[in-house]
């Protein structure tokens, strides 16, 4: 059967009292990865020169120190994401996410995927497991799920699927829902090897979608997922050495970076929690219907 291997393995597991995300097969899903990136935190004010020396950097002679085989590109795109957790914050305390990504390209909308991101047994945090799903589009009208705030994005036939990975954070589908939605203006390079992607630098700028748009600005180093996920010991070793020379520079030219793996979500939670102006950006619309409500309710009682 489809799922008997990855039972097994998740029972296995929980008897033996193994991370459950070991359990998981790479090659599980067709879209099952693992991404390596450097998560760096960028100052306010220095995005600009960041940027400017990443151009410099993975361009012309400057990148072919490298690599003498490296060839580069740069582009400009937006991202919408909303992200989904229990009431408790299940997703959040694995340093998870759950995500529906949609991807801007000068205003018009390009691609959409369901994004699942779990952490492996790397401590560090650097190397977790991607798996994306594309969306479900097509509602059939008998099909009761499609009401649901998280299920409606999720082909009938990934179903199972999805909730064997999302049991490994201990939560179920049926729990999620939005739990808030970021928006990302993103500078990217892109980085080749004989033509073949090899690594990208990103430069997110990453703000809550409502008022009063908290944001912040982080770089991602990332080694390519497909060519990463299918080398070999010595090939991983060979391109996560130059991932670390490229961020080794950086800190050299901007001692304000610092490495933080935390991932978005997390970072944005922790941003606008307990924040006042969050909150009433997020129920203004009950508290306006409660005060038209009680103004209501006053003009009754006083023509009474």
């Amino acid at each position: 059967m489809r799922f008997s291997g990855i039972v097994v393995s998740m029972i296995v597991c929980c008897l033996f009292g193994l991370a459950p995300f070991s359990g998981l097969p790479n090659a599980y899903s067709q879209e099952n990865r693992i991404e390596n990136e450097f998560k760096l935190s960028v100052p306010k004010g220095e995005e600009e020169a960041v940027w400017v020396f990443l151009q410099e950097a993975l361009s012309g002679s400057s990148l072919l120190a490298f690599d003498s085989a490296f060839t580069s590109s740069f582009a400009r795109e937006e991202f919408h994401d909303v992200y989904f957790d229990n009431g408790e914050g299940r997703v959040a305390s694995f340093q998870a996410g759950v995500r529906l990504r949609e991807r801007y390209i000068a205003d018009t909308l390009s691609k959409r995927l369901l994004q699942l991101k779990l952490p492996t047994d790397d401590s560090s945090g650097v190397a977790r497991q991607e798996i994306k799903f594309n969306p479900y589009t097509k509602f059939k009208t008998s099909d009761r799920k499609a009401t649901h705030p998280f299920w409606r994005f999720v082909k009938p036939g990934d179903r199972d699927e999805v909730s064997l990975y999302l049991g490994s954070l201990q939560v179920s589908g049926d729990d999620l829902e939005p739990e808030l939605k970021l928006k990302q203006d993103r500078r990217r390079a892109y980085v080749s090897q004989f033509g073949t992607p090899f690594l990208t630098a990103t430069l997110d700028h990453v703000s809550y979608f409502y008022f009063p748009y908290s944001s912040f600005t982080e770089l991602e180093l990332e080694l390519n997922e497909i060519l990463y996920t299918e080398a070999d010991f010595d090939q991983r070793a060979a391109m996560e050495a130059i991932n670390r020379d490229i961020r080794d520079k950086l800190f050299q030219k901007f001692p304000g970076l610092k490495q933080d793996q935390t991932p978005k979500y997390n970072k944005m939670r922790a941003l606008i929690k307990g924040n006042k102006i969050v909150w009433l950006g997020n129920n203004l619309m009950y508290i306006i219907l409660g005060g038209l409500v009680l103004t209501a309710i006053v003009l009754f009682l006083r023509n009474r």
